[in-house]
């Protein structure tokens, strides 16, 4: 044996055996067809000189890419998801995909390579032969109905408008944020301001959407001073919630920017000389059950987000293995709830973010 542990090739160990190719690629794949001495010779060298088949040729020949593909349609400095979803997103990629021995890899930018903003890059390039989209889309986009007309499986966490029979796992936003404004109208408020994250992708959409709805139903005018766009920046929060507060005819406010960040909110009431629970309500959006963006808010909205993706990314192992042969669909409600909780959400740290805090 003249080749080097770790370097032999399907055809060394085919001529090392006196067997064909077909054989030793027969036995690879745990297929019939080869006698049992044969096959025990064969494993006992694969095992012996370390051997490993080569993705990529494997790939080539079975007209199958190489692995499951995550992706981000947003950049991160506009749209940063937490690292505890991303930590709980790999946890349950594991448990689902590696430990069945998949390949899974992240494209975490996949503007970087100035490829005209294509998150899909790693589909039309052969890489993934399954694509998970993690982050909101814009409203303009066009990648995902190429994705959607490649019959690729997929599944992207969120909606678009422009395509309803994507394949998706998603919250219903426009459901939260109709039943947050209906919260506080039945609650007596008709200056209801909403602090609203998201600008120029669809969940932000989604948001407008249900809480004009609710003010049509209830027959009040909507004003678009009463909303205000925020990022995920501290300071912007603060300074949208003093805003907003300083207007003391506003009495109830929905937090619907999903930042978790009850300090800052605290703060811009402060800054407004207004008190939670005393002089105005609030509704805060969390993605944790049974826990508190802020103890004195009037109500909390539960966005099942990671319950959604994780039946998302279950019904696309099931449609990758052929068990189903149709897109995802996961829509899963939000859930207002206006119990007491002790426990208040520590405000989420952003991806790539490394301050302690």
């Amino acid at each position: 044996m003249s080749q080097q542990p770790g370097h032999w090739t399907i055809h060394d160990i085919a001529r090392e055996l006196a067997v064909s190719a077909k054989t030793v690629s027969r036995v690879l794949n745990r297929q019939s067809g080869v006698g049992a001495e044969t096959r025990r010779r064969i494993e006992e060298l694969m095992e012996k000189v370390g051997y490993q088949p080569h993705i990529g040729a494997r790939s080539l020949r079975g007209h199958h890419n190489a692995c499951l593909g995550i992706t981000l349609p947003a950049p991160v400095g506009e749209v940063p998801l937490s690292q505890e979803f991303l930590f709980w997103l790999f946890n349950y990629l594991y448990q689902i995909f590696g430990t069945r021995g998949e390949y899974v890899a992240f494209d975490l930018n996949p503007r970087g390579a100035g490829e005209a903003q294509d998150y899909a890059r790693g589909v039309w390039q052969q890489l993934f032969k399954a694509l998970i989209i993690a982050g909101p889309l814009r409203p303009a986009d066009t990648v995902l109905r190429r994705l959607h007309d490649s019959g690729t499986p997929y599944v992207v966490i969120g909606r678009l408008d422009s395509l309803p029979e994507a394949s998706c796992a998603a919250v219903d936003y426009e459901e939260g944020a109709y039943r947050s404004t209906r919260y506080l109208l039945d609650r007596g408020h008709r200056r209801i301001a909403m602090l609203k994250a998201f600008s120029g992708f669809q969940p932000g959409i989604e948001r407008m959407r249900g809480y004009r709805r609710a003010l049509e139903e209830a027959g009040i005018a909507f004003e678009q001073d009463l909303v205000i766009p925020v990022s995920f920046d501290a300071q912007r929060i603060i300074g949208a919630v003093h805003r907003l507060l300083a207007d003391r005819t506003v009495t109830g406010l929905i937090d619907s920017s999903g930042t978790e960040d009850g300090a800052s909110l605290r703060e811009g009431a402060r800054r407004a000389c207004r008190d939670c629970g005393k002089d105005f309500d609030l509704v805060a959006w969390t993605y944790v059950n049974n826990a508190a963006v802020l103890p004195e808010a009037a109500a909390h909205v539960w966005l099942p987000v990671r319950e959604a993706a994780a039946q998302g990314i279950v019904d696309l192992f099931s449609w990758m293995t052929g068990d189903r042969t149709s897109p995802v669909r996961v829509l899963y409600p939000p859930v207002l709830d206006e119990r007491r909780f002790a426990v208040e959400v520590p405000k989420p740290r952003r991806l790539f973010d490394m301050q302690a805090g």
